[in-house]
């Protein structure tokens, strides 16, 4: 996959080249007005085509970008989107660590979840010891009040995501938490992390202390924000602010326009948008409007964009010229954390148990057909887990006998709590409560929108058992995500899972710049946590979501927890 912001102002240059040349080439003087009026449309219709192949042979066949091959891009349309943020259904423009339509980034990730290629950043140097990462900006980017960004964004940005009150935990789960002074600021002790250094106005030093593997993949998780703008509002206060709610102000390819609450809002074309202004001019994005309803509105033309599908859908569309199914494998998948501040989820033996009480590959073929596979470790980079891992069959009676040996009481009821409510996770939650029925685990299914199931799993941690996605491609995670000290707010362990020998390795693994050793101990800590049955894996999902093939250049991926990457700037719509 090629297509990157800086491509597209590319494009842009050589339309704009075009359109000079036919202007020098073009006839003083035609015979009739109708003529003059001929000729400066097909000039105008020459200066919207590029003169070379406009798409790599190579992705006409992906399944994360459609390519129109008979199609070049094109300025102008407006496309629909069923849907649209969490922060215009209730949350905030904070919870978007990676937010590819308003705002930029430093880097930012190719489709293959590990290819780096400029964004703000124009290139960066790294120390030989692997503590000191210094980026140097480009000078043209504005934010879209037309403030320039700068270094001091940067180093606001940065701290604004580390701190605590913003509740935004990607901050603390990112893979930069070794930022010289991040402890002391995310603790009260310090008014900023004396590790972010603005040596200039278009440069940023970095400064660990320790190396981290992954600094230049997990830096494209964070969205740069306007300090002019925010700066010196208490980041208690930042949730309720205008920006984060209202009117979010970025410098990516498109700005905010009209919003009406529950119904929709525009994102409009940033025409000074550095990499060049995007192909479309508008995308609207219909809120409320999803499931069976936007897909049917997807078929009658309504929409272009509906939303994931089901096995049904899959089955549907996947032979339709006129809809494109984009997407690929979850980084990790559908899981249920138990919550081991629980005393009977502490017994390893109830946690074992639960899994082998679920007939994981029976579910996976009648609910996904042939977009899922039996999960075994949210961390799904085969080149880190060990082929040793600890994996649980189907097995009632052994299930019976664990939890005889744990002492459960089959009388007791326990909470099972999701914000997956579509019809087909509901099935899968009621096969899933039939199959720990029948030995002995009575489950109350509770659903909730997500930020009630925030406030109840995350901020007052009432729950037994919970049900959501995702996983990792990045095996930084697995010490980010499930150490012992990375609970809510500190960071995004959800069942509060902990075993110090484990936290050692993930965490030596992460500094380790012997790539064998490195290896070796994450080898270790994935056969702790998948004998423990810390977690408990489900499903590995490819999920698909249904786009009108009207939509060129449309990519979709979900690369890793955060990361969907799109390049919105680029879409374009099919035309004559």
């Amino acid at each position: 996959m090629t297509i990157t912001r800086k491509s597209v102002g590319l494009t842009v240059f050589l339309i704009l080249l075009l359109g000079l040349l036919a202007a020098c080439a073009a006839p003083a003087a035609t015979e009739t007005g109708a003529m003059a009026e001929e000729e400066a449309e097909a000039e105008e219709e020459m200066a919207a085509e590029p003169t070379e192949p406009w798409y790599d042979e190579a992705d006409v066949d992906s399944t994360t970008i459609h390519i129109c091959t008979d199609s070049p891009p094109k300025y102008g349309g407006e496309i629909v989107v069923a849907g649209g943020a969490g922060a215009m259904r209730g949350s905030s423009w904070f919870q978007a660590a990676h937010e590819d339509y308003i705002f930029s980034q430093l880097v930012d990730r190719d489709t293959d979840a590990v290819t780096i290629h400029p964004d703000v950043a124009t290139s960066w140097d790294i120390s030989d010891d692997g503590l000191t990462y210094t980026f140097h900006l480009r000078d043209d980017v504005r934010f879209h009040d037309g403030e320039q960004l700068t270094a001091e964004d940067v180093k606001f940005s940065l701290e604004m995501f580390f701190h605590p009150d913003v509740g935004a935990s990607h901050g603390r789960t990112s893979g930069i938490d070794q930022l010289v002074g991040a402890a002391e600021f995310e603790s009260g002790e310090a008014d900023n992390i004396v590790g972010i250094k603005v040596l200039d106005d278009f440069t940023v030093e970095l400064n660990l202390v320790r190396p981290r593997s992954s600094v230049l993949s997990n830096i494209a998780a964070f969205n740069i924000w306007p300090s002019h703008l925010i700066k010196g509002t208490p980041f208690a206060e930042l949730e309720n602010t205008e920006y984060s709610v209202r009117n979010p102000i970025g410098s990516g390819p498109f700005t905010m326009g009209e919003y009406e609450p529950d119904q929709f809002y525009i994102l409009e074309a940033n025409e000074d948008y550095y990499a060049g202004r995007p192909y479309l001019d508008r995308i609207i994005f219909r809120l409320g409007l999803g499931g069976a309803t936007a897909f049917a509105a997807l078929e009658n033309g309504e929409v272009h964009m509906a939303g994931r599908v089901t096995a049904v859908e899959y089955e549907r569309y996947k032979d339709d010229p006129s809809i494109v199914l984009l997407g690929g494998r979850l980084g990790g998948g559908m899981t249920v954390w138990p919550n081991h501040n629980r005393p009977e989820f502490q017994d390893a033996r109830v946690r074992q148990a639960l899994l082998h009480a679920l007939d994981r590959e029976a579910m996976a073929e009648a609910y996904y057909g042939e977009l899922a596979d039996v999960l075994h470790l949210r961390l799904t980079n085969p080149e880190f887990v060990s082929p040793n891992i600890t994996k649980y069959d189907y097995n009632p009676d052994r299930a019976r006998e664990l939890l005889a040996e744990a002492g459960w009481d089959s009388d007791k009821e326990i909470s099972f709590v999701t914000y997956y409510q579509d019809d087909q996770n509901k099935r899968i939650h009621a096969a899933m409560q039939q199959f720990w029925a029948e030995v002995g685990v009575k489950v109350d299914l509770v659903y909730l929108d997500g930020p009630s199931w925030v406030a109840r799993v995350y901020d007052n941690d009432d729950f037994d058992l919970s049900y959501g996605c995702c996983g990792w491609f990045n095996p930084d995670q697995l010490r980010l995500s499930l150490g012992c000290d990375r609970n809510w707010p500190a960071g995004r362990n959800v069942g509060h899972y902990c075993n110090e020998e484990f936290d050692q390795l993930s965490e030596g693994a992460m500094s380790e710049p012997d790539p064998a050793k490195r290896k070796e101990m994450l080898y270790k800590a994935t056969e702790i946590i998948t004998a423990e049955a810390g977690e408990i894996p489900v499903f590995w999902p490819t999920r698909f979501s249904a786009f009108s093939a009207d939509v060129c250049n449309n990519v979709y991926r979900q690369l890793d927890e955060p990361f969907a990457e799109r390049y919105p700037a680029t879409w374009y719509l099919a035309g004559e």
